[in-house]
């Protein structure tokens, strides 16, 4: 991975809280300060491109498809209602993988019976523990915080992000769910990743941590 055109790309109606700020100032603070350890050979070149409106459909597809056509090797998406640790691009982005994801809670009370957003192979609730590390290839998790080649895009036909109506439960999906599987069928892998999982938190009337649900 010699050469790393990166955008972060934060879909958002307008509303920015401080820990979301916070978290994105010492993220690019460390990587320009330190460059990215787990890439040594890498060039790295950072931007970010913002699309706000109240329809963060219509904000993550244009994000992606201004990624692609500006030439960027990479999209990383930050949703405004992430928090996280300074190290986590240095962490995705080492994996040296086309899809990166991470794992976090879904906001709900008590946070203790949240379900985590990740969702296996095997169409069960993947859990992020104190004992889980590395990466696992999964069918879907959010996109909160996660990054992805933008030859995945290219190689995925659009729309990337299109909910899809579910009569059972007389309800549509999330917009992850369908992208996944369009980007699995075209050939990709996606991965989470259980380390940089325990560097975030979702924010709602509270921070939701993976460490609500168990002892460890």
């Amino acid at each position: 991975m010699p050469d790393v055109k990166l955008v972060i790309a934060v879909p958002t109606a307008g509303k920015v809280p401080m820990g979301f700020a916070y978290s994105l100032a010492g993220m690019i603070a460390k990587v320009g300060a330190h460059r990215i350890p787990t890439l040594p050979e890498a060039t790295i070149e950072l931007c970010m491109d913002i699309v706000e409106s109240s329809n963060w459909i219509t904000n993550r597809e244009q994000l992606a498809r201004r990624a692609v056509d500006s030439g960027k090797t990479h999209l990383m998406f930050l949703d405004d209602d992430m928090t996280f640790e300074p190290q986590i691009l240095e962490i995705m982005l080492g994996r040296r993988q086309q899809v990166v994801c991470t794992n976090y809670l879904i906001k709900t009370e008590p946070a203790s019976k949240a379900d985590f957003v990740a969702v296996g192979l095997d169409g069960k609730r993947v859990l992020t523990r104190e004992a889980s590390v590395g990466i696992e290839p999964i069918a879907y998790s959010g996109f909160g915080v996660s990054i992805f080649a933008t030859e995945v895009f290219k190689n995925t036909p659009q729309p990337w992000f299109l909910p899809e109506f579910d009569q059972a439960s007389n309800s549509y999906t999330t917009e992850d769910n369908p992208f996944y599987r369009k980007a699995r069928e075209a050939g990709h892998t996606v991965y989470l990743d259980h380390d940089a999982s325990k560097l975030v938190s979702h924010i709602g009337a509270k921070a939701w941590n993976w460490k609500e649900t168990c002892n460890g």
